[in-house]
């Protein structure tokens, strides 16, 4: 299941958590050997420690803050009316203030899960076309450091398209030609300075 969101009324975490263990009991019965990797509830944000018994990582996403990653999202309502994202960002954008600080406070839940043993990966994130470059880039840099500091691996939303470093659509970017595709080069660059 991708990004869960299970409403409080509909049992939240604790109906998810039964999903998981029912699911990872039926794979494990056909194919004891195969990795898997359930995502953290609230579209991915938060962990479920109580899973840890089971043997399988978990998955989070690098999309906080929204105001950065989501602006003029067209599936994100009101997003065309946020204020032009920056990076530290400050508190009149949706979400309050972010920074590195509360960056690293964001994945302090998930650096503990994968202290506690349980394999942790970043199954996606970036930034939507539209959020200026060099705020994509400052943001990143902070997000990739983090991860990458405590063995979190990641991996970027798309690698051709509006969140990707081929063909996004940015009209601020000095693309580079990269076998008929318009790379970004900055933005791989930053990608392979943590891989």
């Amino acid at each position: 299941m991708n990004e869960p969101r299970i409403p409080p009324e509909a049992g939240g975490r604790e109906v998810y958590e039964r999903v998981v263990r029912a699911a990872t009991a039926a794979i494990r019965d056909r194919d004891p050997e195969r990795l898997i990797i359930a995502d953290g509830v609230k579209v991915g944000t938060e962990p479920l420690p109580k899973l840890a018994d089971l043997g399988i990582a978990q998955g989070c996403r690098a999309y906080a803050p929204g105001g950065v990653s989501h602006y003029k999202a067209s599936w994100v309502a009101g997003s065309d009316g946020w204020p032009l994202p920056a990076w530290p960002q400050e508190g009149s954008h949706p979400g309050g203030g972010w920074d590195r600080t509360r960056l690293e406070e964001f994945y302090a839940p998930w650096v503990d899960l994968a202290k506690s043993g349980v394999g942790v990966h970043c199954g996606e994130g970036g930034a939507h076309q539209f959020t200026p470059h060099a705020v994509v880039l400052g943001w990143l840099d902070d997000v990739l450091d983090i991860l990458t500091i405590h063995g979190i691996g990641y991996a970027l939303w798309n690698l051709r398209g509006t969140f990707g470093i081929l063909d996004s659509g940015r009209s601020d970017v000095a693309y580079e030609d990269w076998h008929g595709y318009k790379l970004d080069r900055e933005l791989l660059n930053l990608l392979q300075k943590y891989s």
